[in-house]
Formats: C-alpha cells, structure tokens, sequence
C-alpha cells in the first residue's frame, strides 16, 4: 500500500512584494514544528519531501525537515502553486508515487489535489487548515484511488 501526505503550508504574512514572496509568521513556524512533531511521531517510515517554490512552503518544508528526521530527498515541484493545475501537479507527483512522499503547497490546490486522488474528479474537499496534514493510501497512484487514512493538525 502507498502512501502520501499533503500539507498545506504554514501561516505567511499577508503582505510581501509578490505573493510567492509571503513569509512564515512566527506562529506559522511554531505551529508548522508542532504538527511535523506529530508526523514524526505518527509515520515511522522514510518521506521523500516535495514542496512549492513559493517561500512560505519552502519554510515549511524546512521545518517538516528539520523534525521529520526519515527525509529521503527534497524536490521543488515546480506545479505545486496555488494557480497551478491539480490534474497536471498530480501527473508530476507521478514519479514519487512509489515511494512515500508529503507535498508542502497550497490552497486552493491541496484541496483538489485531494479531490482528485479520493474521488478521481473535481468533487469538492474541504479546505485544509494552514499547517495540516493528510495522509492518503492507495493500492496503485492514479484518480480515484486514495482514501484519505488521517489527519494531522
């Protein structure tokens, strides 16, 4: 059985010169180390971790790393901002998919992203709160084939 996390990432200052450009606050970060304490201490396998360019998930992602000490890899998903889209990020996480991953991006992608993977469409999901995890296992990686296992605030 595979498995993966999405998360969304951590709570980011509302103003910055560009959207990517958004920061962590300093609750964001403490909140962030709080639930990857809780991953850590829930999933006792390896993670290859994949993350947004966006600075607010790569802060994230840091974080989830720095706690999390089972990390494979680390990869920037270049799909995996909040415009992007959901079928064309899930098609990238392809090659990961026989490993156990997380994903560190955003909404509103995270929540289709997660539509897609249980239902195999754009049913809704609800929204992830910032700093969440939900872990998914499916018996092969493809639309339709995840059942969402837990969540992680």
């Amino acid at each position: 059985m595979r498995t993966c996390f999405f998360m969304r990432h951590g709570e980011a200052e509302m103003r910055a010169p560009s959207d990517s450009l958004r920061e962590l606050t300093a609750y964001g970060r403490t909140r962030t180390r709080e639930v990857a304490e809780r991953l850590a201490s829930h999933h006792e396998g390896e993670l290859t971790l994949l993350h947004s360019p966006y600075v607010r998930a790569t802060q994230t992602a840091e974080i989830v790393g720095e706690i999390f000490s089972r990390i494979k890899s680390v990869h920037v998903m270049e799909l995996a901002t909040p415009d992007d889209d959901p079928r064309a990020c899930l098609n990238a996480l392809e090659p990961f998919a026989g490993h156990n991953f997380i994903l560190v991006t955003h909404m509103p992608l995270v929540a289709a992203l997660a539509a897609l993977l249980e239902h195999g469409g754009s049913f809704p999901s609800t929204g992830f709160q910032t700093s969440e995890i939900r872990e998914y296992e499916m018996p092969v990686w493809g639309l339709g084939c995840g059942m969402e296992k837990s969540r992680i605030y």
